[in-house]
């Protein structure tokens, strides 16, 4: 019975101790996982929408068959155009420290589009109305930034190519120098495709691993285009070459729009 009550003495006695002992030790830290770092590299894919504003500029030309008449002075004339677009972008990044680079390929549906009428010189005076539309644009391009967390800040560049069309009314009193007298009207119409450049730069920022958004501006120059119309004779004159008018044009356009990415 004695060395029971000894036995539980000296464990009681052991247990103390330790918890004196562990009472005295330093409490060691919880520890913490340091966050994971944002990083750039991946494929993904987009939608954006934005607005427009640009012009064509170009020579108006008349060929009654025997070659270039000067009917316009000055013969250098511009068309003012303004429009929404929206579209679709896919593309892949590649993060090397703070530097983020990769190619962006998109294609835009727009509305871009304007008119305007011109007069012509002497004794025949004629009225040519034109109206322009450039019905979608695409891009390849290279973007090139530095990461700053989750923002992203770069400037892009590369080709860019488009279609366009353009419708032309030609009315005017015809005078001397014209069989019949009276009101004349011409109606043609052409499609051109163009090529060239464009250059920008924008904001990303990358809300979570997967949804980024960004604000971006572009300048595009898609070059010159003959702008041949084809069409009807005027209606009192079945035998005038009409279909001979030209406005070769380059169009260029700036570009301010916003979009979203999801990253894969």
């Amino acid at each position: 019975m004695l060395s029971s009550r000894v036995v539980v003495t000296g464990i009681l006695a052991i247990l103390a101790t330790r918890e004196a002992c562990g009472a005295d030790l330093p409490l060691k830290a919880p520890t913490v996982r340091p966050a994971q770092a944002v990083n750039w590299t991946g494929f993904y894919i987009g939608v954006h929408a934005g607005y427009s504003w640009g012009r064509w500029d170009g020579l108006l030309t008349y060929d009654p068959g025997t070659g270039p008449v000067q009917v316009f002075d000055p013969p250098n004339r511009t068309i003012d155009a303004a429009g929404w677009l929206g579209g679709g972008q896919i593309g892949f990044h590649y993060q090397l420290g703070s530097f983020v680079f990769g190619p962006e390929a998109e294609i835009s549906w727009t509305n871009l589009k304007g008119g305007n009428t011109f007069s012509t010189i002497g004794l025949n005076n004629y009225t040519w109305n034109i109206n322009n539309r450039l019905d979608w644009f695409g891009t390849v391009r290279g973007r090139t930034g530095i990461a700053v967390d989750r923002f992203l800040i770069y400037g892009t560049a590369g080709v860019a190519f488009g279609q366009a069309k353009a419708n032309e009314v030609v009315t005017g009193f015809q005078g001397q120098g014209f069989p019949p007298t009276g009101q004349v009207t011409a109606v043609a119409s052409t499609s051109e495709n163009h090529i060239g450049w464009t250059a920008g730069g924008g904001v990303e920022w990358l809300l979570s691993r997967s949804l980024s958004i960004k604000v971006e501006y572009l300048y595009v120059d898609l070059g010159s285009a003959s702008y041949r119309f084809t069409g009807t004779n005027f209606t009192t004159v079945p035998s005038s070459p009409h279909t001979t008018d030209s406005f070769p044009a380059d169009l260029n356009f700036q570009i301010v729009r916003a979009g979203a990415n999801y990253r894969f």
